[in-house]
């Protein structure tokens, strides 16, 4: 959410809407804002719910007459209910994360009340807002998160490779890949999978077992801050994740061309509705359909030598699609 709130800052000031960025005093949000140089308030408080929160939002927002307040989460909703009352400034609610506790009970709805709209990051999540939160009849838009344009490649990587990025864990389907690839019906050589992202030493001992068992070859990256080094050598992101909001690795292997690989669950059947190509969707938690699916993604890229989704990204995942939905809400 902190990232997310920078980066929308930043896109907001490019497109010339007025915006200032408030967070938390001391805190790295703060710190990254500052680095990046957006105006930046901070507030220094302790409890979500507080006068030190209430009055000092409060006097941001009567100080810089800030008409409209995007909110990067849920925690200080309570607080955010009492700093806007009465101030006749919008609050729009920002989802990002699949929630599972309703908010309809009567004191949720008291303090949901100062939401005038929100705005998901996928339609899976569109519909976790509609499950979740007393909306009453308020606008619920789906708003994708656009992608960094510079990092966008016409053409695709030419190695045949798989690379899983993210958390290396049992929910990211770490396990899933490597089996599947074992299973699958390519030449030996080509079953290689990198992992980049934090591994704990249990899970990277289990999934080097794994992979002996499977004659899968596998390297270990660990955390890197900067993936695209890495997707661009290798041509197949093997995905099966068991459930995503909207991942960002999603669109970064998209950007550098690769062939995507994930299970038909959550937010992945939404690419292949936007028209995205080169993109296989598995059966979920169906280790045997995965593999079937390593093949067919596997003989079909022999011939794929451009990127096939860079208009679709330029469509539905750039900044002026962002801020052309964006605007009619601020």
């Amino acid at each position: 959410m902190e990232l997310d709130a920078i980066k929308h800052a930043g896109m907001f000031r490019r497109h010339n809407v007025n915006t200032i960025l408030i967070c938390r005093k001391n805190t790295y949000l703060e710190q990254a804002a500052l680095s990046k140089e957006l105006p930046t308030y901070s507030i220094d408080f302790k409890a979500k719910l507080g006068i030190a929160l209430i009055n000092g939002l409060r006097q941001i927002i009567k100080q810089q007459k800030i008409s409209t307040l995007v909110f990067f989460g849920t925690s200080e909703i309570k607080s955010i209910y009492f700093a806007v009352k009465g101030l006749g400034c919008k609050v729009i609610l920002r989802h990002g994360t699949t929630m599972s506790s309703p908010k309809t009970d009567m004191i949720h709805a008291l303090f949901y009340r100062c939401v005038s709209s929100y705005v998901s990051i996928s339609d899976h999540l569109n519909d976790n807002v509609k499950a979740i939160f007393p909306i009453n009849d308020k606008p619920v838009k789906t708003i994708y998160n656009p992608v960094d344009s510079s990092h966008t490649q016409e053409a695709s990587p030419k190695q045949n490779q798989f690379i899983h990025v993210g958390r290396v864990e049992e929910g990211k389907g770490v396990f899933d890949a490597v089996e599947a690839l074992g299973k699958s019906n390519i030449p030996r050589e080509n079953k290689r999978i990198t992992f980049v992202g934090a591994v704990k030493p249990h899970i990277k001992s289990q999934l080097t077992e794994l992979a002996k068992k499977g004659s899968v070859q596998i390297q270990f990256e660990g955390f890197v801050k900067d993936p695209f080094t890495h997707y661009k050598i290798h041509k197949f992101l093997l995905f099966p994740s068991h459930g995503e909001g909207l991942g960002n690795t999603i669109l970064e292997a998209l950007q550098c061309g690769l062939t995507c690989i994930t299970y038909n669950n959550t937010v992945f059947p939404e690419f292949t509705s936007l028209g995205c190509q080169a993109f296989y969707l598995a059966e979920d938690r169906n280790i045997q359909d995965l593999a079937l699916k390593i093949e067919a993604a596997f003989e079909s890229s022999l011939s794929l030598e451009v990127n096939p989704n860079f208009h679709v990204l330029a469509k539905h995942f750039s900044e002026e699609s962002a801020i052309r939905q964006w605007q009619p809400l601020l």
